[in-house]
């Protein structure tokens, strides 16, 4: 993949959520962004992670305004990833790393004109960038279909996340 290039029409998105400013930062600095194992999406295939940012960003917020290139997915416990919350309540739990490309602007903010809770949404990168509000990212049951064929033709066969890369993490079953 070469991360220069705008993804294509058909490129797999997953919008994440994003509400604290150091996850931000971190994806912006340290190229990776955490979401718990446990609250996963089932369909994680994508090549692109764009990020919603909530009510907490203020007048920022509300919006899908960032996005970036996946490398990797990899499968790491919480205190491995953040060593200083050693002693964070969840510091065993399992959590999905994605390794980021650089993180870029969208052309246009996607902003959602109606509060919304938003954990994930599978999409595409045409869908992204034409949407008019966070409203028209989830996938119709048509897109839904589409996307689910094509990613178990491309992208889940090519191993984003897989045995090698979970080795050794407790409760990981490949």
């Amino acid at each position: 993949m070469n991360t220069q290039y705008l993804p294509t029409e058909e490129t797999p998105v997953l919008v994440a959520v994003v509400t604290q400013a150091r996850d931000l930062a971190r994806a912006q600095t340290e190229g990776w962004y955490r979401l718990p194992l446990a609250h996963a999406p089932p369909r994680l295939g994508c090549e692109v992670l764009a990020l919603y940012q909530t009510d907490a960003w203020g007048a920022e917020g509300r919006c899908v305004r960032w996005w970036g290139w996946v490398r990797q997915i990899r499968l790491r416990r919480r205190r491995d990833l953040l060593p200083d919350e050693a002693d964070h309540p969840r510091a065993n739990a399992l959590y999905l790393c994605f390794e980021l490309g650089p993180l870029r602007p969208l052309a246009r903010p996607v902003p959602s004109r109606r509060l919304r809770r938003v954990t994930f949404i599978a999409t595409t990168w045409g869908v992204l960038s034409r949407a008019e509000d966070v409203a028209q990212l989830w996938p119709t049951a048509e897109r839904r279909q589409a996307l689910a064929q094509r990613l178990q033709r491309e992208y889940l066969s090519e191993g984003f996340l897989t045995a090698e890369n979970a080795e050794g993490a407790e409760g990981y079953e490949g």
